[in-house]
């Protein structure tokens, strides 16, 4: 099974202990960048299509097309 770029770096924020936080606790950690905002879209877009392959660039050109509208 091929596995797109986009697939591949495109998960779900991961819950981690919090070092402020009591043992046990976790918390979500949120986009630290720009990239990681395109990531994130580029991923919804894909699952939005049905998971189609193939269209990993045109997903990751047009999710950072739509972080920079909403940016501006």
């Amino acid at each position: 099974m091929i596995i797109s770029k986009v697939q591949r770096e495109t998960k779900p924020a991961k819950a981690v202990a919090s070092k402020a936080s009591a043992p046990g606790k976790t918390t979500m950690q949120a986009p630290r960048a720009p990239q990681d905002m395109i990531r994130m879209q580029a991923y919804q877009i894909f699952a939005s299509r049905g998971y189609e392959h193939g269209h990993d660039v045109q997903d990751w050109l047009s999710a950072e097309r739509q972080i920079q509208v909403r940016a501006h």
